[in-house]
């Protein structure tokens, strides 16, 4: 494991995989205590690539001075939006949401053949 950089590809149907790799890289930074927050934002960012994207999705972790950023990139250019949600009757639909409450910022790059949805988590 590279001593600031993890990447991966997350073929269709293996979202889960996503969680493993974030929560053994954070182990291995010593930064186990963000885990779960770190967790949940990756998994969401790399379910949505998979979902609405291009499979597979590319999950890269960095580790960058004060942040963890965690990149999701696949080859589709349509951008994730918030989605408008009735809290009484929708069952999907919040987990950009969650992101936006558990980082400190999060985007879109979008490049030639694809694009790329990060996150930043302060350490």
């Amino acid at each position: 494991m590279d001593a600031d950089q993890v990447e991966v590809d997350v073929p269709a149907g293996h979202a889960r995989h996503a969680r493993r790799v974030i929560a053994q890289a954070l182990d291995a930074w010593g930064l186990a205590h963000l885990s779960r927050g770190a967790v949940m934002v990756g998994h969401e960012l790399v379910a949505n690539a998979l979902r609405h994207g291009m499979p597979p999705a590319i999950l890269r972790l960095l580790r960058r001075g004060d942040v963890l950023v965690i990149e999701v990139g696949d080859r589709s250019e349509q951008v994730p939006e918030i989605a408008e949600i009735d809290n009484a009757t929708s069952i999907s639909g919040r987990g950009l949401r969650i992101v936006t409450k558990l980082t400190r910022a999060w985007g879109v790059r979008r490049h030639a053949g694809g694009k790329v949805v990060w996150a930043e988590i302060a350490l």
